[in-house]
């Protein structure tokens, strides 16, 4: 969700999944640097989950900070995809424990589904805030 200033006013402007996408298809640039930051978050945290917390229980604190970053996007997506609170929290938390708590393929799955609203979201927020420093 981005937010627009004017006449010191902060207005919310909420945009739709299509429109994030429709908006980053000549934003290369910040298409590809959105994509990298958004996805390493939900690949590291379910790697952290996967294969170190056994040796070192403290790495649940980076796991649980990247669940949070993800978590919001994901609930963002939910809403707008179900339209209703309870189905988008279901949702996120289907998908964002289904990463860390699930072996096979399921997991793969959710981290795909991770990957691609975050990436999304970051992109999509890079090419917002690129939008709003060339109006200055």
């Amino acid at each position: 969700m981005a937010i627009k200033k004017t006449t010191g006013k902060s207005v919310s402007k909420d945009y739709s999944i299509l429109s994030q996408l429709r908006g980053l298809r000549s934003q290369w640039l910040a298409t590809a640097i959105g994509g990298i930051i958004g996805a390493i978050v939900p690949v590291l945290v379910y790697r952290i989950a996967h294969y170190h917390v056994e040796a070192t229980p403290a790495l649940w604190l980076i796991v649980a900070g990247g669940l949070l970053f993800s978590a919001s996007s994901v609930y963002g997506w939910g809403l707008k995809l179900f339209g209703a609170w309870y189905k988008a929290g279901g949702f996120t938390l289907l998908i964002e424990l289904s990463t860390v708590f699930v072996e096979g393929w399921e997991s793969y799955v959710a981290l795909s589904v991770l990957c691609l609203i975050n990436a999304v979201n970051m992109s999509h927020a890079l090419v917002i805030g690129n939008r709003a420093a060339k109006r200055k």
